[in-house]
């Protein structure tokens, strides 16, 4: 059983969605996860560990809890221990105030969220587990959240989305091709410098990266049209120079050229199941 709510209020500025998953025992033990450059916090509610993705630097054992960064490569998922999990993900340039770290140190990464938290990482969990039923587990995260920017604006630190972040990551979202990568400084008012401090730091990756991400989500979510349009047509049509580039792009993101993504994907866009 899926899940998810949308919150509202001071914590919609930063959050897009809240999400808990319940089911049974996984189909595969693993599924390659496709990257979103989007930066996620979830908590193992059936298991008080994470086994980290194998093939990083951070792979191994975790506590409960964990940030997982931007990514722009697919990862490994352990899928038997996702049969219960709460998590959060972030809107792009909201998740450093909640977070509270520079977010391209956790670009590639899944951080336990007691590095970033200290001893709140165990309390908030302890919370989630004495909520009644699904959608309290919901609802009290979404509390959790609020309080924690709450407290980060009585401080005095940043407990606003950085609007540069914001406007920057829309305007690319908006462009298919990289030209406008050149002129987002001048329609900011910033350096180019200074654009590519904001994205680092507020979003995880360069605007180069998010851009090339996010053409590469836009094809991902439009796939189903190449069989109409045929391959060349497609790539051009999504913001690439040929068919050639359009794989390229592919087996970068996610190991995989587009054929062969197609033949294996599995129910979510996301995911594709491994052999066993």
């Amino acid at each position: 059983m899926f899940t998810s709510i949308t919150p509202g209020g001071p914590v919609g500025e930063f959050v897009e969605s809240i999400w808990l998953h319940e089911g049974g025992n996984p189909a595969r033990r693993a599924e390659l996860r496709l990257p979103t450059g989007a930066v996620e916090l979830m908590f193992n509610l059936r298991e008080d560990s994470f086994r980290l993705p194998g093939g990083t630097a951070s792979s191994g054992i975790s506590r409960g809890a964990v940030v997982a960064g931007p990514y722009r490569r697919a990862y490994v998922l352990d899928t038997t221990q996702q049969s219960r999990v709460l998590g959060v993900v972030f809107r792009p340039g909201g998740a450093r105030p909640l977070v509270e770290a520079p977010l391209h140190e956790l670009c590639e990464r899944h951080v336990p969220l007691e590095e970033l938290w200290g001893a709140d990482a165990d309390l908030v969990r302890e919370r989630v587990l004495a909520a009644p039923d699904a959608g309290a587990r919901l609802r009290t995260l979404e509390s959790v959240l609020r309080e924690r920017l709450a407290r980060r604006a009585e401080a005095a630190h940043s407990a606003v989305a950085h609007p540069a972040a914001v406007a920057a990551t829309a305007c690319l979202s908006g462009a298919l091709g990289s030209r406008r990568i050149g002129r987002l400084g001048e329609r900011l008012g910033w350096t180019p410098r200074r654009v590519e401090q904001v994205f680092r730091a507020d979003v995880g990756l360069s605007p180069k990266a998010y851009q090339r991400l996010w053409r590469f989500r836009a094809a991902l979510e439009g796939i189903d049209e190449a069989g109409r349009l045929g391959w060349p047509a497609f790539a051009t049509a999504h913001g690439y120079y040929d068919q050639a580039h359009l794989i390229r792009e592919f087996r970068s993101h996610c190991g995989l050229p587009p054929t062969e993504y197609l033949r294996r994907r599995g129910e979510r866009l996301n995911h594709v199941p491994l052999p066993v």
